[in-house]
């Protein structure tokens, strides 16, 4: 019985430091978009991530707001070296764009 409560603790442990970890990309990837765009969205919290190991690629959905309005947006980092790079940002479900992977979401590049 003991065994099994180390586990949980240790699977409990790993689930938040993975949140946490995530949520501190989602925070970044919204910090790198304000500054690209010059814009002054606030995060408010993660939907979900999905994360490839090769690459090391880190997709995020997150909640952010701008003024009032609090929208989806997608993320996605890049893992290179010891830290990662945002790549791309983009809203949810907003217009038409004919080319992104969700209807109307456009991805915003981040120069290198």
């Amino acid at each position: 019985m003991s065994s099994s409560c180390r586990t949980d603790s240790v699977e409990e442990n790993f689930v938040r430091e993975t949140k946490d970890v995530i949520e501190k990309q989602a925070v970044y990837a919204v910090q790198e978009y304000n500054k690209e765009k010059k814009s002054n969205l606030e995060f408010k919290r993660v939907v979900s991530s999905r994360q490839q190991e090769i690459p090391r690629i880190l997709n995020i959905t997150l909640e952010a707001k701008l003024g009032k309005d609090i929208k989806i947006y997608e993320a996605k980092l890049v893992k290179r070296g010891a830290t990662f790079k945002l790549e791309a940002f983009k809203p949810v479900g907003e217009g038409s764009s004919g080319s992104g992977s969700l209807p109307g979401a456009m991805f915003f590049d981040i120069e290198d």
